[in-house]
């Protein structure tokens, strides 16, 4: 992927979702939690039971814009926001109330998919030659939110929101 933005947050695939948002993000965070059984026995070493339980989840936060920053863009359902095209597909630049209201209306139940890429996803690890690019997909669900308004800075808030999530795509046990 070759863009400014490499945070992308969407309600579908990079072709088939109907909202897709580029993200200023100042910080992205993969956290992988796991939960091994652990049976204390008297006078022995206790015993470990990995069942391979994963629980991950994502966090993303930077700065978000108060309003639009693009008054020329009239595009049904995105005006005022900036724009940038990525692989064909056209990303919008949101402004903190339309994300805060996309996060909070979108669910994973019927057809939505949301899902965060990082990066250039094309090839997360060596494959048949071709090298690592380090991105990812993942699958989500919005957990928490928070926006911060900061004295000094009122054209912008400090986001951060994150997510429960699937491992990221291309891993498969």
């Amino acid at each position: 992927m070759d863009a400014p933005l490499s945070v992308l947050l969407r309600d579908g695939t990079h072709a088939g979702a109907s909202v897709r948002l580029a993200l200023k993000a100042e910080q992205f965070s993969v956290n992988i939690a796991r939960t091994p059984l652990v049976t204390a026995i008297a006078g022995i070493t206790p015993i470990i039971l990995d069942l391979r339980i994963n629980r991950p989840s994502i966090t993303i936060s930077g700065l978000i814009d108060n309003i639009g920053n693009d008054t020329t863009n009239t595009t049904s359902g995105f005006e005022d926001m900036e724009s940038m095209t990525i692989s064909g597909q056209v990303y919008y630049i949101p402004y903190k109330n339309y994300l805060e209201g996309k996060l909070v209306t979108w669910g994973t139940g019927g057809s939505t998919d949301l899902q965060v890429e990082v990066g250039d996803a094309t090839t997360p690890i060596h494959s048949g030659g071709t090298d690592a690019t380090g991105g990812g997909i993942y699958r989500v669900a919005t957990q928490q939110m928070q926006f911060a308004l900061a004295p000094g800075m009122e054209d912008r808030w400090t986001y951060s929101v994150q997510f429960a999530a699937k491992l990221r795509n291309d891993i498969t046990f």
